[in-house]
């Protein structure tokens, strides 16, 4: 009797063991702007208000840089810098999420590139919920797997064994993941037999680091850029969308690279993520548009067509506007997207109508998330939003200044979502915003992996 209760107790634990771990990935925010990469969370209850000298503030952390952080578990991690001068490496560091205490940190060299200081660990890294582990392409071409501890599974210098290409521009693209496929891109140029520069994707066995397929659907690039990829079901077929160095959004199947379909939207490279909604693809810039000088557009196209999309294929579009940084959020049939010049606007989705523009500040990079019906943003000149759109307007929560007006704490990237807790990184600082539960981080150091 006692045998089977005690099996029975064994069986019941187990599934309990397995309902928690599965409770905790669902609230994992392992990717750039979240699990769809779309910047919403599907989370409730989250602070309307807080203040970096102490309200709502669970810790602070002496972590700062351009890099969006991710959650896996209790675990945040982002990219950054550390060191100066000829010392200068990136690292990824990985946080305790509910106390900020550093767990592990792993450094590596940025070679091969003249990447200035300031603009190193511009790509934000990429979690494995399945595993624990952690993907990071550096500005220097590294592309790293790092276990759940820190430590380096595999790693590949892409300058080296692809020929990618590095710049002052220091813009660097973020992995994405799919099923047991990690893939990257980038500009490459004089690789074995494919030799021609354009934008390449490289996808890797995310267990062993073997290359399983590469694809080059595009054309000549004329720049380097960092427009996240996301991975999207449009019509029963799976697709990698992402704005490349050619001007182009691609569509490829994620699995094989097969190119589906590609638009021609500017005559420059492009940095903004496209988000997805239905059949539909927004796709934002603010470069120069291909009928006219003027900078800037935004425009829904049909995301189930095939082949180069024609103007058949665009449902609207709205020339002029220019958001070439920061990636739109999408809240049922609105869009909301904040342009160059922190002028954040709300469109119908349907039909591309502005509904309404509220003014944030005056430089913009960081893309806004949406979550519990607010949305959370920051600008270059270091203000916080915390904002209750409508489809009349904007009701700003919470204003608050990192650092000072004349010394500001820059935002460059998007915060994380993930247990309560809103995750926010300026380029000084990691700031961890919802109730206190445990100790502040103390920023102290571990040792290297």
């Amino acid at each position: 009797m006692s045998t089977l209760s005690f099996r029975h107790t064994g069986v019941v634990v187990s599934t309990l063991l397995l309902l928690l771990s599965a409770s905790a990935r669902a609230n994992d925010w392992a990717e750039w702007r979240g699990p769809a990469r779309d910047g919403i969370s599907m989370e409730k209850n989250l602070p309307a208000k807080w203040s970096p000298a102490g309200e709502n503030l669970s810790w602070k952390a002496p972590y700062g840089g351009r890099s969006a952080p991710i959650v896996l578990g209790e675990r945040v991690c982002l990219q950054n810098t550390f060191g100066a001068g000829a010392t200068l490496q990136e690292r990824l560091i990985c946080l305790n999420a509910k106390t900020g205490k550093m767990l592990w940190e792993h450094r590596f060299n940025v070679y091969l590139s003249d990447v200035p200081p300031h603009r190193v660990g511009w790509a934000s890294p990429v979690g494995d919920p399945s595993t624990g582990n952690v993907y990071v392409m550096g500005g220097g071409g590294s592309f790293i797997a790092l276990s759940k501890d820190g430590k380096v599974l595999w790693e590949h210098s892409l300058g080296e064994d692809f020929g990618l290409l590095t710049t002052h521009g220091g813009r660097t693209v973020s992995p994405i993941i799919d099923g047991d496929l990690v893939i990257g891109s980038g500009v490459t140029f004089s690789w074995g037999t494919h030799s021609r520069g354009t934008h390449r994707f490289i996808a890797f066995d995310k267990r062993t680091g073997e290359i399983v397929w590469t694809s080059a659907p595009g054309g000549r690039p004329y720049d380097t850029t960092y427009a996240p990829p996301i991975i999207a079901d449009v019509g029963g077929t799976r697709l990698l969308i992402q704005g490349t160095s050619d001007g182009f959004v691609h569509a490829i199947k994620p699995q094989t690279g097969e190119p589906v379909w590609k638009i021609e939207i500017s005559k420059r490279g492009l940095n903004t993520g496209v988000v997805v909604r239905g059949t539909t693809a927004v796709v934002t810039h603010s470069e120069e548009n291909l009928e006219s000088s003027e900078m800037g557009m935004i425009a829904a196209v049909d995301a189930t067509a095939r082949g180069e999309l024609k103007k058949e294929q665009v449902k609207w579009s709205k020339v002029g506007w220019q958001g070439g940084f920061s990636s739109p959020v999408l809240d049922g049939d609105r869009l909301y997207h904040v342009d160059n010049g922190a002028n954040l606007g709300a469109f119908d989705v349907g039909t591309g109508r502005q509904l309404w523009l509220q003014n944030l500040g005056a430089i913009q990079k960081a893309s806004p998330v949406l979550a519990d019906g607010k949305l959370y943003v920051g600008t270059e000149n270091g203000k916080f939003f915390i904002i209750e759109p409508s489809a009349t307007g904007a009701k700003i929560l919470d204003e608050d200044q990192l650092g000072t007006e004349a010394a500001p704490e820059a935002i460059i990237a998007s915060v994380a979502v993930s247990n309560g807790r809103v995750y926010l990184v300026s380029e000084s600082n990691l700031y961890c915003i919802g109730k206190k539960s445990g100790a502040r981080g103390s920023g102290a150091t571990s040792p290297v992996a």
